[in-house]
């Protein structure tokens, strides 16, 4: 069966992701979709507004056959690291042969040739002069990027720098898969969403401060200069996590005390909320296992077909990470630390109670 892979947060879903899939069905008649979707905490540095099997569920209503999980490491990692884990789960079903996403450009040739200039040995040395001089990354890359190319603008806008950064992860590992995108109009964002569900009560939402109490304890125990062992720690953010972090009432405050010009607020919330989940340094490079969160009939059929074409094992449950014993049983119970850490957003405390990503099922309909 042949499938299309759509990487995505659904934070909360929105009518852009509904475009997408609509337009993938159209432009790939006969495919299945899967979606690798980010699990309880997202790219932002920051809790899903709604739990994961619950978007996994919605996800099956907009028209994906089957979602399966980006562990918690690599939603919480940067466009480029986010990217990389994403084709790598495609890649590995062994039956996705195309990748679709939005774009604010909607130009697949423009997002090309930006992939492979950002990819070039003379932009990678431009963007080390930036970081030497004291700029973050995004910055110094973007300005590498200007000097070479008239298209600078072209990474400013977040869903053309996610696709740049599919077709980069694409072309480095040699995932067998096209490329398909869709323009993105303006005011449908996740962003946008968010903010109509704050104004509408949110009733079941988890929103970033509902979470503050339970992940600053978290930083405020960590003994002085645990920083140090976490993901992403380098260039001084571990020094000035460990200089103002725990003193600060609230996570959007310790984000702010901690940031500097050398700093993207979006690393330093991923930084913190990494730090809050106790993610050290060495875990795996990219997920060890195929875990499906939600299927319908076809994507049970793929789940099928996959046991004989993956390149990874492909599990339905927590425990059978467990089984497989190594790096997927680590990933696995890393997932359920972050569960745990996530259910305590929650007011009512009998949504709070430990242990639920072992007795919580993959939705198959």
């Amino acid at each position: 069966m042949r499938a299309v892979g759509i990487i995505c947060e659904l934070n909360p879903a929105h009518a852009g992701h509904r475009e997408l899939i609509s337009k993938t069905r159209e432009a790939y008649p006969g495919a299945a979709v899967i979606a690798a979707l980010s699990p309880n905490f997202v790219q932002r540095g920051e809790p899903a507004v709604y739990p994961k099997h619950v978007r996994a569920r919605g996800a099956l209503s907009l028209g994906i056959d089957l979602v399966i999980e980006l562990p918690t490491p690599f939603a919480l990692s940067s466009a480029e690291g986010f990217a990389r884990a994403g084709v790598s789960l495609l890649s590995a079903t062994g039956v996705a042969r195309a990748l679709a996403f939005g774009s604010e450009c909607g130009e697949l040739g423009a997002l090309l040739r930006a992939a492979e200039l950002l990819s070039s040995d003379t932009c990678e040395e431009l963007t080390r002069g930036g970081l030497r001089l004291g700029m973050s990354y995004g910055a110094a890359r973007q300005t590498a990027f200007g000097k070479l190319s008239s298209g600078a603008a072209l990474l400013k806008s977040p869903n053309n720098m996610l696709g740049i950064e599919y077709i980069r992860a694409v072309v480095r590992q040699n995932a067998p898969l096209e490329f398909f995108t869709v323009k993105r109009e303006g005011g449908t964002s996740s962003a946008l969403a968010r903010r109509a569900l704050r104004d509408s009560g949110g009733e079941g939402c988890v929103f970033p401060e509902m979470l503050d109490a339970a992940a600053l304890s978290r930083l405020r125990l960590m003994p002085p200069g645990a920083f140090r062992e976490i993901q992403g720690s380098g260039d001084g953010l571990a020094e000035r996590a460990d200089k103002y972090a725990r003193a600060a009432g609230s996570l959007e405050a310790a984000a702010a005390a901690v940031k500097t010009k050398r700093y993207a607020h979006s690393r330093v919330r991923r930084f913190l909320m990494r730090s809050a989940l106790g993610l050290r340094d060495g875990l795996p490079g990219a997920p060890p296992y195929i875990r499906a969160l939600a299927a319908n009939g076809i994507g049970r059929a793929l789940l099928r077909e996959m046991s004989g074409r993956a390149s990874l094992p492909v599990i339905t449950r927590p425990s059978d990470a467990l089984r497989l014993g190594g790096d997927a049983a680590r990933m696995m119970e890393i997932e359920a630390s972050a569960t745990d850490l996530y259910n305590l957003a929650y007011p009512d405390a009998g949504r709070r109670a430990g242990g639920a990503e072992w007795k919580t099922p993959p939705a198959m309909e």
